[in-house]
């Protein structure tokens, strides 16, 4: 399983975010007496988590753009589908593999090296 690098940033605000604001949490309540310091790291990760939040957002709209081409053009490539949609080769493939994972969409071998993708009966 290939990790994409718009995973990787959706992970790592999840886990820093919830991270930051629990440590902060708890320097506010027991930690150096300092409460606003506490507060204000507190904010800091419930702002990473909401954009995080966001994020899971944009891939959910950009899965959406990736599944409507392949609904009007079954049996696309990657490449083509790229082009057609504008977006970039690496955050399609992220897309869709997702979208094969949650068995939306279905990837066909082709010819070596070639891929095509249609959606799921």
């Amino acid at each position: 399983m290939t990790i994409y690098s718009d995973d990787l940033v959706r992970i790592a605000n999840h886990v820093v975010g919830s991270g930051t604001a629990v440590f902060a949490a708890y320097n506010a309540i027991a930690g150096s007496g300092v409460t606003s310091h506490g507060l204000v790291q507190v904010c800091c990760g419930m702002t990473l988590v909401y954009t995080a939040g966001i994020f899971q957002d944009y891939l959910r709209r950009r899965d959406t753009r990736v599944v409507a081409y392949l609904s009007g053009n079954p049996g696309m490539s990657l490449s083509k589908i790229s082009a057609t949609t504008g977006l970039n080769q690496e955050r399609v493939a992220s897309s869709l593999q997702r979208l094969v994972g949650d068995g939306l969409v279905v990837a066909e071998s082709g010819p070596a090296p070639l891929t095509r993708y249609r959606l799921a009966p």
